[in-house]
């Protein structure tokens, strides 16, 4: 009975976990938008920007956001515009714009930056992907 009870518990717990809104989020909305990856950022993290359609040509493509630490020049990737921007230390919590400047035209995007921290990962890495296989 005792061993039923770890386990309830311990599913609840991952459950929760699971449930959990992730705070630390940074995330473009939209499709055809500004896309932002990793989907989870903090103030001074690294964030990669691919936007569709948006390959510089003969004028200069780049990204600009109150969020970021500068202005980020589009390279050439496919038919998309890619660079990396960094969000700026001790920027608040909030949603941003980001705007992509593309042959005249703009393409939006936004980002919500926390400073909170995420749940931590229930499993460690070695868990997460089981490398068992059956019927050998």
């Amino acid at each position: 009975m005792r061993l039923l009870s770890i386990s309830a518990l311990g599913a609840a717990l991952v459950a929760a976990g699971l449930l959990a809104p992730a705070a630390g989020e940074a995330t473009a909305g939209g499709s055809n938008g500004v896309d932002a990856d990793p989907n989870l950022a903090r103030p001074g993290q690294r964030v990669e920007l691919s936007v569709p359609g948006c390959a510089p040509g003969r004028g200069r493509h780049w990204v600009t956001s109150r969020a970021f630490v500068k202005d980020i020049a589009l390279a050439a990737e496919a038919d998309n515009g890619h660079g990396f921007a960094t969000v700026r230390r001790g920027v608040a919590d909030g949603t941003y714009d980001i705007v992509a400047h593309c042959d005249g035209r703009k393409v939006y995007g936004h980002l919500q930056v926390s400073a909170k921290r995420s749940w931590p990962t229930v499993l460690p890495p070695s868990l997460s992907r089981p490398s068992v296989s059956f019927g050998q």
